[in-house]
C-alpha cells in the first residue's frame, strides 16, 4: 500500500489548490467491500470523507436522474453510458469487472461447478438457488434470475430473497445462493465455491465518473483518479472485482 500512499499524496496536493472538501458517492453493494476500504485510506491520507450511499443499481439509477446530491457514481459501465447526460464529460473510467458465483454457509458443501454442464447438474441436485430480489432493484438478482428461466434449468426452484445473498445463507434462508463474488466475500461467515462457467454470461462490468451537480468536483476527480491507479487495482481484485478484459 506503500505506491497507493504516495500516489494518493501527489493527487491531493496537486488537485486540492481550494478548500478540501468531503464527497458522497453514489456506489451499489457488489463494489462496497473494496470501496470502503480504499475509501479508509483516502480519508486517513486526506483528511478528506467519504460518504458511501446508494444500496443497490436500481436506487443509484433513480438518485442520479433525480439529482439527488452526490459527486461520484459507480455503477454498470452500461449505466454509465445511458447516463451520460448526468456525468461530467471524459471524467467516466472503467473499475472492473464482477464475476459471478456460488456461496454457502462456511464449512458447507462445495459442488464441482468448473463446466456448464457440471453447474446445470448441481442446480437440478440442489432443487432451489437463491438470489438478491431483484424486486428492490438488484442487478445481479435479475440476471440470475433470468438464468433460470433457460430451458436447461427447467425444474430448479427460483428462491429471490431481500438484502445480501451471502447475508441470506449465512442465516440458513437457502443451502445455496448465487450471485455477484464481490458481494459473497463481505459476508461473514460465507464461503464462495466458485465462479460461475464463463459461458453462461454473467459478469457485470463497473465504471466510475464524476456528476454533473458535483458539490465538490475537484476532489471527485482526485478520488476516482486514486480508485481506479494501478496501485488499488490489489485491493479491487481481493475484494473479488477483477480488472476489466
Amino acid at each position: 500500500m506503500r505506491c497507493l500512499g504516495i500516489a494518493v499524496a501527489l493527487i491531493a496536493l496537486s488537485s486540492l489548490g481550494a478548500r478540501a472538501a468531503d464527497i458522497t458517492v453514489f456506489s451499489p453493494g457488489i463494489v462496497n467491500g473494496p470501496l470502503n476500504k480504499l475509501a479508509a485510506s483516502w480519508t486517513a491520507q486526506t483528511g478528506n470523507k467519504v460518504t458511501i450511499t446508494g444500496g443497490n443499481v436500481g436506487r443509484i439509477r433513480t438518485g442520479v436522474n433525480t439529482d439527488v446530491p452526490a459527486d461520484l457514481v459507480f455503477a454498470p459501465s452500461a449505466d454509465i453510458r445511458e447516463l451520460a447526460p448526468k456525468l461530467k464529460p471524459g471524467s467516466a473510467r472503467p473499475l472492473g469487472r464482477i464475476n459471478f458465483g456460488i456461496v454457502v454457509k462456511a464449512g458447507g458443501h462445495h459442488p464441482d461447478i468448473s463446466t456448464r454442464e457440471k453447474f446445470v447438474a448441481f442446480t437440478k441436485q440442489a432443487g432451489v438457488l437463491a438470489y438478491a430480489n431483484p424486486a428492490v432493484g438488484s442487478l445481479s438478482g435479475a440476471m440470475v434470475e433470468e438464468m433460470l428461466k433457460r430451458p436447461e434449468f427447467t425444474g430448479v426452484k427460483p428462491l429471490p430473497i431481500k438484502g445480501m445473498i451471502g447475508d441470506a445463507i449465512v442465516r440458513g434462508d437457502a443451502e445455496f445462493g448465487a450471485g455477484a463474488i464481490s458481494e459473497h466475500l463481505m459476508a461473514k461467515d460465507a464461503e464462495v465455491v466458485g465462479r460461475l462457467p464463463d459461458s453462461l454470461g454473467l459478469h457485470i462490468d463497473v465504471s466510475v465518473a464524476v456528476l454533473n451537480i458535483a458539490a465538490a468536483p475537484n476532489e471527485a476527480a482526485a478520488f476516482l483518479a486514486y480508485v481506479t491507479a494501478p496501485a488499488a487495482q490489489a485491493v479491487w481484485t481481493a475484494g473479488g472485482i477483477d480488472k476489466t478484459p
